[in-house]
């Protein structure tokens, strides 16, 4: 379905918009990816929890390490529902969703084996000043910041934009 579509592009720059990579990084990654499975594969069967790893038996639609990878970047650039993302790759919402939670630690594992695995868990200003050191770019993707309704009546009257709520404009009988 979708990937077929994929691998005849030629342009990196859909290839990208869809992936958020050229297709050359993604052939490279496509061993990692695969190396990195397999060993997760091994440690579930040292812990017991699984007693083997597959070997056989019907392959579904994502049958390649390719796939697989296609499969989780694409979600990942452009974050769909899990039923529209099953609609895609042809199953259902629930079986997208089991993809993606048991390909998501392999991607991971391959990026972090790579050294390109971004930082997420920063605990101290101590390691922040370390990354800060250690990489020339560092990329904030995005501040929250809370916003707190003021409870005085005049102050809310300062910030209220103007605009109504779009249901009061729909007539009564029409309303859901």
């Amino acid at each position: 379905m979708i990937y077929d579509k994929f691998s005849q592009i030629t342009d990196d720059r859909i290839v990208a918009s869809l992936i958020g990579m050229p297709k050359a990084k993604f052939t490279a990654l496509v061993k990692v990816f695969e190396s990195a499975a397999l060993a997760i594969d091994r440690e579930r069967v040292e812990k017991g929890e699984i007693k083997h790893v597959k070997q056989g038996g019907p392959k579904g639609y994502l049958d390649s390490y390719e796939k697989k990878l296609f499969f989780v970047l694409y979600y990942l650039k452009t974050y769909p529902t899990f039923d529209v993302l099953g609609f895609h790759f042809g199953f259902s919402g629930g079986h997208a969703h089991a993809h993606i939670d048991r390909l998501l630690p392999v991607l991971v594992r391959a990026l972090t084996s790579l050294n390109v695995m971004p930082e997420r868990t920063l605990t101290t200003p101590e390691e922040f000043s370390q990354l800060i050191d250690q990489y020339k770019n560092i990329v904030i993707d995005g501040v929250e910041v809370a916003c707190v309704r003021p409870q005085d009546e005049t102050e809310q009257e300062k910030h209220y934009s103007g605009k109504k709520k779009t249901y009061a404009q729909i007539p009564r009988h029409l309303r859901l």
